[in-house]
Parts: C-alpha cells; sequence; structure tokens
C-alpha cells in the first residue's frame, strides 16, 4: 500500500512535538515508566548475549510500532496497556517491522563501516607522517582534518539514519506500506521538515542536558576535592544524581515515542 502524501510543516512545530510527546506521557506516566523499564531491560539482556544485539536493533521497530497504536489509544481516549510494546508483534505487521528492523541495520553497517575503515586507515597514515616527520605542524593539522572529516561523515550518515527510520513504523502500523517504502517514505518526509527536526532536536538536546548536569556537576566536585572527598560523600553524591539522571531518562524516552506520533500525524495529510 502506498503511503499518505507528506506535507512540510513550520520548523516551530519541532516545539509543539516536543510539548505533545509530553502531553502524551502525562496522560499514563506510570504506564509510561513501566513500559520503558522493560523496554531498556530487554535491550540489556539482549546486549549482553553475543551477537544478540543485532537482533535488538531488527526488534526495536517492532516494539516502536506498537507503541504507537498505544499512543493512538491515548489520542482516542482508550488506556495505554504494557501490551502496546507487543502490539507489533501481531500479525499481519510484525514482518514489515521486522524488515524495517533488518534494513535499518544493513543501512547502518553500510554507513558505519567505510567510516571505521577510513578512521583506521587514517590513523596508520597519520602515525607514519608524525613518525616520518617528527610531528610537523602540517602533519598534525592533517590528523585534525581527517578527524574532523570522520566526525561529519558520521553525523551525516547519522542524520539520514535517524530520518528514515524515524516515520517507518508509523507507516507500517497505520498505512500498511511495506518496510522499504516506509523507509524510502519517512526519510523524504523527514529531509523535507529537516526544520521542524532541528528544533525539536535542540529541545531534546537540552533536556537531556539539564537532566545530566547534577551528574556531570558532581563529577566535577568530587575530581576538584580530590584526595580531600570523603567517600561516602562522594557515594551519596554519584548515587543520588545518578538515580535523578535516570529517572529523567525513563519520561524522556516516552516523550520521544509521544512526540514520534505526534510528528506522524502533523507531517502525513488524513486519507
Amino acid at each position: 500500500m502506498a503511503a499518505r502524501a507528506y506535507t512540510r510543516v513550520p520548523a516551530r512545530t519541532g516545539l509543539d512535538w516536543a510539548r505533545e510527546g509530553l502531553e502524551l506521557l502525562a496522560a499514563a506516566p506510570a504506564t509510561w515508566v513501566g513500559i520503558t523499564i522493560l523496554f531498556v531491560l530487554m535491550g540489556v539482556v539482549l546486549s549482553i548475549i553475543p551477537f544478540a544485539g543485532l537482533l535488538w536493533s531488527i526488534v526495536v521497530p517492532i516494539h516502536v510500532g506498537g507503541l504507537m497504536l498505544g499512543c493512538r489509544a491515548l489520542r482516542q481516549g482508550q488506556p495505554l496497556e504494557i501490551r502496546h510494546l507487543f502490539n507489533g508483534f501481531e500479525a499481519p505487521r510484525m514482518q514489515p517491522l521486522a524488515l524495517v528492523g533488518a534494513l535499518y541495520l544493513a543501512g547502518s553497517l553500510v554507513v558505519m563501516l567505510p567510516l571505521i575503515a577510513i578512521m583506521v586507515g587514517s590513523t596508520l597514515l597519520s602515525a607514519f607522517a608524525l613518525g616520518s616527520s617528527g610531528g610537523s605542524a602540517a602533519s598534525m593539522v592533517g590528523v585534525g582534518l581527517v578527524g574532523v572529516a570522520v566526525f561529519l561523515l558520521t553525523m551525516a550518515g547519522g542524520l539520514v539514519l535517524s530520518l528514515a527510520l524515524w516515520f517507518a513504523p508509523a507507516l507500517v502500523v497505520f498505512d500498511g506500506v511495506e518496510a522499504l517504502d516506509a523507509l524510502k517514505t519517512s526519510l523524504q518526509a523527514g529531509w523535507a521538515n529537516v526544520g521542524a527536526f532541528l528544533v525539536y532536536g535542540l529541545v531534546l538536546m537540552g533536556v537531556a542536558l539539564v537532566a545530566a548536569s547534577p551528574l556531570f556537576a558532581s563529577l566535577i566536585f568530587i575530581a576538584a576535592r580530590g584526595e580531600h572527598q570523603s567517600g561516602a560523600i562522594a557515594a551519596v553524591l554519584l548515587g543520588g544524581t545518578g538515580l535523578f539522571a535516570l529517572f529523567c531518562i525513563l519520561l524522556l524516552m516516552p516523550s520521544v515515542w509521544g512526540a514520534m506520533y505526534a510528528s506522524y500525524e502533523d507531517v502525513f495529510e488524513p486519507s
């Protein structure tokens, strides 16, 4: 099935996505926290098992597809339930959602492996140049430029992959779009609305920095005190600020899922 036509929204709509994500979180905070804890625990368990981390990349869009159904249920006045985390595993949506994950994983490997090869090769060449030239200024500049190039390529690849994945689960679940078409349509719609995504990304980064700032401040304080710092006080500081950061993450993740749903509703025209 073909995807619905997408539209361009103003850049300021990114603020609306952040607000609507918080509204969906506030509609069922306890259930969202429970879903997030379960989601994180599954990811941690799979990451411990050798090679199972690759499977998690395939499974994540299936879970997100179910959560999109949960967001729609909340919008329609129905309750959010833990089962929504697993609704994506139901037929006929499971296969295309799993294929979205597999294609995303393949795309990640295509993007990352050449970058890793470039980074390793450039590091070896830079080390050789530094050794043969005695660490000249030109060699140091070359090392810096290679590092900047690798960073920019990584950021560009990550942006493309993120935009391709953002709308894909919702397109599969709500519109019955095939996996490859869902990824392509998501990338096109995301690029057309890159301004709104930039605004939303800045808001998300700001919230994340605020959430992590007490932990960073504690680390700086402990490092500054050095040997004069009591071990018990350091443990209390790190424990307290770490728990605060973890609690913020448990709230931030469902707000992002809510923003994904809100952005889908804004960008794709009703059929």
